[in-house]
């Protein structure tokens, strides 16, 4: 029994890192509190939150400047821009 428990989870780990790895975000209460929460470790003020071009962005505010802030699957941050 514990060998084909240990075969699941094996499967089922390929194929979780195989979505993050392929770039699938997908916007889900866990994953937005995961998101505010690494941002806002950083200093940031974290507003709206959505999905544009397979990456997460965050609208966040940060002394006194507002940006949008891009992270991939695997929540690491790709992209920084600074909001006019």
């Amino acid at each position: 029994m514990f060998r084909k428990s240990a075969a699941t989870l094996a499967v089922s780990l390929l194929l979780t890192g195989a979505a993050l790895a392929s770039g699938n975000v997908e916007l889900t209460d866990e994953n937005t509190a995961q998101i505010r929460t690494l941002l806002t470790e950083q200093g940031y003020e974290v507003g709206k939150i959505k999905i544009e071009d397979g990456k997460y962005e965050a609208y966040a505010k940060k002394d006194g400047h507002r940006y949008e802030v891009f992270m991939n699957a695997a929540f690491e941050i790709v992209e920084i821009e600074e909001d006019d």
